[in-house]
C-alpha cells in the first residue's frame, strides 16, 4: 500500500431474513448519510443470508437510494430495473412442510466422531429435514442484476462481495470471492471457490429446514448464518483499515421482551452479540477501526419476532433509517469522524484502494 494511499474499507453484512434485509438497507441509508460516504466505494462487503443479497446488489453497482426505493415499492424513472416481489419472493411466513429425512447425514456423523471440531449448532443443521421452499427469486433476482451490470460470468470487483456460506458436508465456512484482499505478513493465500454470484448468494441463503441447500459443482451449501451470523472475522489478516458493521440479528441494547418466545429471541440475540462483539475486539486489536450498528428497543418493537414477515418491512427500513443515524453518529464523534477523514483524503489523492 503506497504512502498515498487511503484507508481500505469494509461493509459486513450479516444475517436477518426478509426484516433483517429490510433493517440493513435503512441502516445502509444512514450509513451513507452520516458517515458522508457510498458503500458502493467500500473496497469490500461481506455478505451473510440476507446480507449476502444486499451485497450482491452493491457489489453490481445498485446504489443504495435506489434499491430502497425498489423495496418500498417507489422506484424513480432512472432507477434500476430490479424484477422482484419483496412480498411474496421467499414463500409465506412460515416455511411448507420440510422432508422427513436428515439433511446431510454425514455432517451429523463427522460430528458424533470428533465433536470438537464441529459447534453443536452447524451439528444439529445436518440433522434437521430438508426444506421444500423456493429461493429461485432471488436466484433470479441476482443472476440478472449481474447479467445487466456484466457480471454474469465474472465476479464484481469494486466494491468485492465476500458471500458466507457453509458446506453441508463438512460443516466448514466457504467465503466466495475471497480474493481481493492480499493477507498481512506475506502468509500463504487462500484456496478460492468459485461460483457464479447468483449461486453463492442463493447457497449464503438457504436456511436449513426451510430451503434446500443449494449444490455448486456437486457440493451442497447452506446458509451462512448457521455457522456465523456476520463472519467479521474473515478480514482478520487483511489490510482493510476501516470496517462498519451493521448486523440485524445483534443488538447492543435490548429490551425486556414480555412474551416467553419473545425472552427467547432475546437469549439467542444476546448469544449472537456476543460472538460478534468478539470479531470486533480482534479487528480492533489489529488496529482496524471497527462501527458497530445493531437493532434497538424500537427497532425490535417494529421488527416482532418473525423476520420472514414481509408485511412490516416498510416500517422496518424507515425506522432503521432513524436508528442507525444516531449510533452512528455517536461512535463517529467519539472516533473523531474518521471514515469520513478518509473519504476526503481518499478524494484528495486521486487513489484507489488496490
Amino acid at each position: 500500500m503506497s504512502s498515498r494511499q487511503a484507508s481500505r474499507r469494509a461493509i459486513v453484512l450479516g444475517a436477518g431474513g426478509v426484516l433483517g434485509f429490510a433493517w440493513t438497507l435503512g441502516a445502509l441509508s444512514a450509513l451513507e448519510a452520516v458517515a458522508g460516504l457510498e458503500a458502493r466505494d467500500a473496497d469490500v462487503i461481506v455478505g451473510t443470508s440476507a446480507g449476502s443479497v444486499a451485497a450482491g446488489l452493491l457489489g453490481c453497482g445498485l446504489p443504495v437510494e435506489a434499491i430502497c426505493r425498489h423495496h418500498q415499492g417507489v422506484p424513480a424513472p432512472a432507477d434500476p430495473l430490479i424484477d422482484y416481489d419483496y412480498d411474496v419472493a421467499t414463500g409465506g411466513v412460515l416455511p411448507p412442510r420440510p422432508g422427513w429425512r436428515p439433511g446431510s447425514p454425514r455432517l451429523v456423523l463427522d460430528s458424533l466422531r470428533h465433536p470438537r471440531r464441529t459447534s453443536p449448532i452447524v451439528a444439529l443443521s445436518g440433522l434437521l429435514p430438508t426444506g421444500r421452499g423456493t429461493l429461485q427469486p432471488v436466484h433470479d433476482l441476482m443472476a440478472n442484476v449481474a447479467e445487466v451490470a456484466g457480471f454474469a460470468e465474472t465476479w464484481p470487483t469494486r466494491p468485492r462481495p465476500w458471500i458466507v456460506a457453509g458446506d453441508y458436508r463438512t460443516g466448514k465456512r466457504v467465503v466466495f470471492g475471497r480474493d481481493s484482499l492480499a493477507p498481512r505478513r506475506g502468509s500463504v493465500p487462500r484456496i478460492i471457490r468459485r461460483a457464479a454470484l447468483a449461486d453463492a448468494v442463493t447457497a449464503s441463503c438457504s436456511i436449513p429446514a426451510w430451503y434446500p441447500p443449494t449444490i455448486i459443482d456437486g457440493v451442497p451449501y447452506i446458509d451462512g448464518g448457521t455457522l456465523s451470523n456476520a463472519s467479521a472475522d474473515v478480514l482478520l489478516g487483511t489490510e482493510v483499515d476501516e470496517v462498519f458493521i451493521l448486523a440485524p440479528m445483534a443488538s447492543v441494547e435490548v429490551d425486556r421482551a414480555r412474551t416467553a418466545v419473545g425472552r427467547m429471541e432475546r437469549i439467542v440475540r444476546r448469544a449472537i452479540t456476543k460472538g460478534i462483539l468478539a470479531d470486533v475486539a480482534a479487528l480492533r486489536a489489529t488496529g482496524a477501526q471497527v462501527c458497530v450498528v445493531t437493532p434497538g428497543p424500537l427497532d425490535l418493537e417494529v421488527m416482532g419476532l418473525n423476520l420472514m414477515n414481509p408485511s412490516r418491512r416498510t416500517e422496518v427500513l424507515e425506522t432503521a433509517q432513524e436508528t442507525a443515524a444516531v449510533q452512528l453518529a455517536r461512535q463517529l464523534s467519539v472516533r473523531g469522524a474518521w471514515s469520513t477523514r478518509s473519504r476526503v483524503a481518499r478524494d484528495r489523492s486521486g487513489d484507489a484502494p488496490a
